[in-house]
């Protein structure tokens, strides 16, 4: 690498976090000011509930994860996401959430990745066409075991 591209890199990289915040932010007031239908979301099992609201867990299944300041802050980004999007279908253009349909025992039910490199995925069932979900568990995916 010559000396050029490094100092041309080291002066875009300074922008990196500027352009995530402005991204945070932008969510943030689509979901406050509802500029389009927004995403309802409920929960099925009362631990991701008061994980999500919290931060904290009491339920055996989370309290590690409740201690993980990245996995923590992970979650509270997918769930701007998820609020700030019309449409479960719509998550399909974050490819950092990598959304899918889920196959044989989780048949019927969809996911999305907590957090880039995590082996957390959020799970959770659509309806009235991706409107409504239901917010099931948090496990991790099998892949990255």
């Amino acid at each position: 690498m010559t000396k050029g591209e490094n100092t041309k890199n080291a002066k875009y990289s300074r922008f990196l976090p500027l352009k995530l915040s402005y991204l945070i932010i932008f969510l943030y007031l689509c979901s406050k000011f509802k500029f389009h239908r927004m995403l309802i979301i409920e929960h099925e099992d009362e631990a991701i509930e008061y994980l999500i609201k919290t931060g904290k867990s009491n339920d055996k299944r989370y309290k590690k994860l409740s201690s993980n300041a990245s996995f923590k802050r992970d979650l509270a980004k997918v769930i701007l996401i998820l609020r700030s999007v019309s449409n479960a279908k719509d998550l399909g253009r974050y490819g950092q959430l990598h959304y899918e349909a889920l196959k044989y025992d989780f048949a019927g039910k969809h996911s999305v990745r907590i957090g880039y490199n995590s082996k957390y995925r959020l799970i959770f069932e659509e309806f009235e066409n991706g409107i409504r979900i239901n917010l099931i568990e948090i496990n991790e995916h099998y892949g990255d075991k």
